[in-house]
């Protein structure tokens, strides 16, 4: 595989896994202060997300103003595991920052940290590779052995 198609690939595999860890640092944020300052209260599920899995856009009110959420359905409670639009939920929501909530209180602000811990490596070998296919630090797409330099 010659120099451009190496790099496109790279950086394609690169966009990939940095959108991957760019959700997950963004969910780690949203864990953090819901589990800082978290309060409890109801939001009123509007429909199914078009994903599926589970989640579901809801809305809830906080100081008169309205906010809506994508969330997984309450896991912990059985009243609310399978709401369907216009049922109320539990919701927790941050205090200081009232539009970042969920309708499952985080365990940890730090959740799936083993699989960040694979895909840091991944994101740093396609980064190398994108930058110089030929360093040793480089994925090797062709599968042949050559001669690496660092």
């Amino acid at each position: 595989m010659g120099s451009f198609p190496t790099r496109l690939t790279s950086l394609i595999i690169a966009l990939v896994l940095g959108y991957f860890i760019l959700g997950w640092v963004q969910s780690a944020w949203m864990n953090y202060w819901l589990l800082a300052d978290s309060y409890r209260g109801f939001a009123t599920v509007i429909k199914e997300n078009w994903s599926g899995h589970h989640r579901v856009v809801y809305r809830y009110v906080v100081n008169q103003k309205e906010y809506t959420g994508l969330s997984y359905r309450n896991r912990e409670d059985p009243r609310y595991s399978n709401v369907q639009p216009g049922d109320e939920s539990i919701v927790y929501f941050s205090v200081s920052h009232p539009w970042l909530s969920q309708l499952n209180k985080p365990y940890a602000v730090l959740e799936g940290w083993p699989i960040l811990l694979i895909v840091l490596p991944l994101e740093f070998f396609a980064v190398m590779t994108f930058i110089k296919p030929r360093s040793k630090w480089a994925f090797n797409f062709s599968g042949r052995k050559g001669n690496r330099t660092a």
